[in-house]
């Protein structure tokens, strides 16, 4: 799987629980942020360094209203493009990249928006 982080958006409560999800070196994690979204918690560092999964950062252009938003979704579409087959999420309390979903999702692409790690790896362990 494939997950595209608006770290902008809820910044470091977004990512707790991101450990608990067994992702392995066939995963990715891009990171999208910017200057006023920046840092981590030493406790978020930990978990982060836990992942076997690629790890990507990404410091957006910012300046205009959506910068992160668009730069994500660009982003999102080059991946698509590249390999159709896998599963994306982007992560973010943002609603508004649920219409990124639904159009994704007409052209039989497997892409999710998730609120946060903690919330999906909970159902991931019911499963």
């Amino acid at each position: 799987a494939c997950f595209f982080i608006d770290y902008e958006n809820e910044s470091g409560s977004t990512l707790e629980g991101i450990s608990r999800l067994g992702l392995t070196k066939k995963d990715e994690v891009l990171f999208f942020y910017s200057r006023k979204a920046s840092r981590v918690t030493m406790e978020l560092h930990r978990e982060l360094e836990k992942l076997q999964a690629k790890k990507q950062y990404i410091e957006t252009e910012t300046g205009t209203p959506n910068a992160l938003d668009f730069q994500l979704s660009t982003c999102l579409g080059a991946y698509i493009q590249k390999n159709p087959r896998r599963a994306y999420y982007i992560v973010s309390k943002d609603c508004g990249y649920d219409c990124v979903c639904r159009f994704w999702n007409k052209q039989a692409v497997d892409v999710k928006r998730i609120d946060r790690f903690q919330y999906y790896a909970d159902e991931m362990e019911e499963k």
